[in-house]
């Protein structure tokens, strides 16, 4: 009953002082709702990261030709070294114990055209495993087959955006397509991806078709321009990535001319794992940040209560007088500290969430709210505000009764 009269009697007292109440409660929603907002960025990136890590593949290292070597009076021709062919990527799954998978890529830009409609786009040629080793999955029709490839078949998987450009309001399956000059029977769509991981470029931007088609038919290359190698354990991965080095060195004689290896290898999980250390400490620091958020919404209670203590110090008298115990005029102090960091609290969780909301659907950041922290921040809110109540509560009630009843 005490407790119940106490809360009343608070709830009076802050109502009879509302722009104070308000100015209290909108410096505790402010620091909730601002650490609560910058949390829901931090844990959207970390999502978003942990998304592009399991979006690469599965223990993955990127093979790539190194940068042809510039000669000052000499115009390069071609960007990259012409000496990873397709032949290596058999070595590299013969001659590697650790590695479980390779599958080589030659990509290019061409204009590909369907009737009216032209755009240009990234033409990929690999072999059938790119769909597993790259996670990339069709979500219309098929991806084509190693027979297909063998045979140098004439049929091409779209991405997304390719089949939105081209094929916008009709079904792109077994359409002819153009690939420069020649044509290709489109047989499936590729899932949405987005940006790449570096985000250098776009993932949906591009055809995928067969690579002996590609080399022969499209390209007229012989060389290709890397090998996606899937090693078997994790574990592994740095001894895997010496294996294919010495590999590839044996066959480029590199290491038998002296020379510099004519291609690079890297393993992008770890870029993104760098990428999500970031991340942490940016959550770091925004704890930190949140911190002296709340402590200033906490001190700007303990100066309202310090002045609500001064102004009512005839009311807390006259309790005394009448019977109240000093641990009443404690309580009841306390009680509306608490009320001010709960409803604080209370308001600055609401806001985070219809902010967080805003900035997830109007900007291309992904935020995430969980209900942990959510609730994290309403319990320090309430422990902010007993925390700086109890100084003002312990005056209030130290308080002398005859001389309080003087006090006008």
């Amino acid at each position: 009953m005490r407790l119940a009269r106490n809360l009343q009697l608070s709830i009076k007292a802050l109502a009879r002082h509302r722009v104070r109440t308000a100015l209290a409660l909108s410096g505790m929603a402010v620091g909730v709702g601002a650490v609560l907002v910058l949390t829901a960025v931090g844990e959207g990136s970390e999502r978003q990261v942990l998304q592009e890590i399991d979006e690469l593949g599965k223990n993955l290292l990127i093979v790539s030709a190194a940068e042809a070597p510039r000669v000052p009076w000499r115009t390069r021709t071609l960007a990259k070294v012409n000496t990873l062919v397709l032949q290596d990527a058999e070595a590299v799954l013969n001659g590697c114990p650790d590695v479980a998978l390779v599958v080589p890529e030659q990509n290019m830009g061409r204009r590909v055209k369907f009737g009216r409609m032209s755009t240009t786009a990234t033409i990929r040629g690999t072999t059938a495993d790119y769909e597993t080793i790259r996670n990339f999955r069709t979500v219309v029709g098929r991806y084509f087959t190693r027979e297909e490839d063998r045979n140098s078949a004439r049929v091409a998987v779209l991405g997304d955006r390719i089949r939105e450009l081209l094929f916008a309001n009709e079904d792109p399956i077994g359409k002819t397509l153009l690939v420069g000059r020649t044509s290709f029977q489109v047989i499936g769509v590729l899932e949405r991806k987005g940006m790449t991981a570096d985000g250098l470029s776009e993932e949906d931007n591009q055809v995928i078709i067969p690579i002996q088609t590609a080399m022969r038919r499209v390209f007229n290359v012989d060389f290709i321009n890397m090998l996606y190698v899937q090693v078997e354990n994790r574990d592994r991965m740095e001894a895997a990535r010496e294996q294919i080095a010495d590999v590839l060195r044996t066959r480029h004689r590199t290491r038998e001319f002296g020379r510099a290896d004519d291609f690079r290898i890297q393993n992008q999980r770890v870029i993104l794992e760098a990428r999500l250390e970031a991340v942490a400490s940016f959550r770091r620091m925004i704890l930190g940040l949140g911190a002296v958020a709340i402590i200033v919404g906490g001190v700007g209670i303990l100066s309202i209560m310090l002045l609500a203590v001064r102004e009512r110090r005839n009311e807390v008298g006259l309790r005394v007088a009448v019977g109240a115990r000093r641990r009443d005029i404690l309580t009841q102090f306390l009680v509306e500290s608490l009320l001010l960091g709960a409803s604080g609290g209370a308001l600055g969780v609401v806001a985070a969430i219809v902010v967080a909301w805003i900035i997830g659907a109007s900007t291309e950041w992904t935020t995430a709210l969980n209900g942990t922290a959510l609730a994290v921040g309403l319990i320090c809110s309430i422990g902010i505000g007993v925390l700086f109540g109890v100084y003002p509560a312990q005056r209030a009630a130290a308080l002398d009764p005859i001389d309080a009843l003087r006090a006008e």
